[in-house]
């Protein structure tokens, strides 16, 4: 009975453990009722909203040094304000003008060739390239034909010269932008008028001043112009060289008949190559000279007035070069804009203005009859420019130019009468 005390105890501990664990046992939970569960909707998708307004293009025009619309250069305020206007005008349109060197490593020729290959997407959509480098971008097959995207009325408006500049084989490549040529000018003081024949020359008695030494062995532009006006031809039918001894024996006896009378100095003739040097000697005793055209509208206005290059029978000649606008893009597109940017730069309200400004020559009537000139000067340019040709191919010049140039020397030092000169001179191409 000594246990009775511990059992009881045992007991006791173990109702209490009981007791302790029903306490924590949480109760069942009340019933609720069942409701299904509000579905989640997705955000509702946006709507585009459709744009109105207009989806702007860019378009890329490539210019040469000497038409940069961002330096200080004659006519470079003008030419940036017709650019900005021209994306006014056409709200969807803006205009990116990137200059590039003119010529040689580097420049615009070049860059369109390496550009074709390695980076086609960089191509401008116009490029401005002289008419020897738009003959050989064109053969090379890095610009578009114009065939039908030139307007009409513009196309009607061009001088007959520059539809020729444009042109490779008969093919529109290029809408002429601005020219140059020599002609002549003379001293206001000494004639009212310029001399427009050989007779004129002669009779008048100043001196003429021209290149006669020529450059690297080649006869300068004046004696081209000179027999060009005396009716000569250069090519045959068949496209080959030619000379033609009756027109050159004529431009020989000229230069002997104006060196007889004093009014041409063979020494000193024969020691100047370029316009820019008879222009210096111009300005040192008169006369008459032949002159660059953008040196004399920039420079020499002032000082002299101008004229045609005389010629056998009065009628004007040059032989004119220059900046040509072509098109780059393939895209019918892009074309038809890139055409409209052409034909806004030359409308003949602003295209007046601004080739006048630096000193290139228009190449259409409308472009002229916007010069500020006097209504003499104006008729003088009109004249030369509707006489004015395309330039010779190099080819040409490089087989005829150095005997024209032999010729012209043997006259000049009195070697050679005029008719032997010629002669031999035919013979040789023969």
């Amino acid at each position: 009975m000594r246990n009775e005390p511990r059992r009881q105890a045992l007991w006791g501990a173990i109702s209490g453990l009981v007791l302790l664990i029903t306490s924590c046992v949480a109760p069942p939970p009340s019933p609720t009722p069942f409701s299904a569960p509000t579905p989640t909707l997705p955000p509702p998708t946006p709507t585009a909203t459709p744009w109105t307004g207009p989806l702007m293009v860019t378009l890329t025009i490539w210019l040469p040094e000497e038409m940069s619309p961002y330096g200080e250069e004659a006519g470079a305020d003008l030419l940036a304000r017709r650019l900005a206007d021209f994306g006014v005008a056409h709200p969807d349109l803006q205009v990116q003008a990137i200059v590039k060197k003119s010529y040689g490593r580097g420049g615009l020729l070049d860059f369109l060739r390496t550009a074709s290959i390695a980076a086609p997407s960089v191509l401008p959509d116009l490029v401005v390239l002289d008419e020897a480098d738009l003959r050989v971008a064109a053969q090379d097959g890095l610009l578009q034909p114009l065939d039908g995207l030139i307007p009409p009325d513009l196309e009607a408006d061009l001088f007959p010269f520059a539809i020729g500049l444009g042109r490779v084989d008969e093919t529109p490549f290029g809408l002429p932008l601005a020219a140059e040529l020599q002609h002549l000018a003379y001293s206001p003081a000494a004639l009212s008028t310029p001399p427009v024949s050989w007779n004129d020359v002669l009779s008048a008695g100043l001196p003429l001043f021209f290149p006669a030494a020529g450059r690297n062995g080649i006869a300068d532009d004046f004696t081209f112009i000179q027999y060009l006006g005396a009716g000569g031809r250069l090519v045959d039918g068949e496209g080959n060289p030619m000379l033609e001894e009756g027109p050159l024996t004529a431009v020989l006896d000229f230069y002997a008949q104006a060196t007889a009378a004093g009014v041409i100095s063979p020494l000193l003739a024969l020691s100047m190559g370029s316009a820019e040097e008879c222009w210096a000697r111009f300005q040192e005793e008169g006369g008459l000279t032949v002159v660059d055209s953008r040196y004399f509208w920039t420079e020499g206005e002032k000082v002299a007035e101008p004229g045609p290059i005389p010629t056998r029978d009065g009628r004007p000649v040059a032989l004119a070069e220059g900046w040509v606008l072509a098109l780059v893009t393939t895209s019918p597109e892009r074309q038809q804009r890139a055409m409209a940017l052409a034909a806004w730069l030359l409308d003949p309200g602003w295209y007046g203005t601004w080739t006048q400004s630096t000193g290139y020559l228009p190449v259409t009537r409308g472009g002229l009859a916007g010069w500020a000139v006097s209504a003499e000067r104006r008729e003088v340019l009109g004249a030369v420019l509707a006489g004015a040709r395309e330039p010779l191919p190099q080819p040409l010049r490089d087989r005829v130019g150095p005997l024209l140039q032999t010729a012209l020397e043997a006259v000049l030092r009195g070697r050679q009468s005029p008719a032997e000169a010629a002669a031999r001179a035919v013979q040789s191409l023969r």
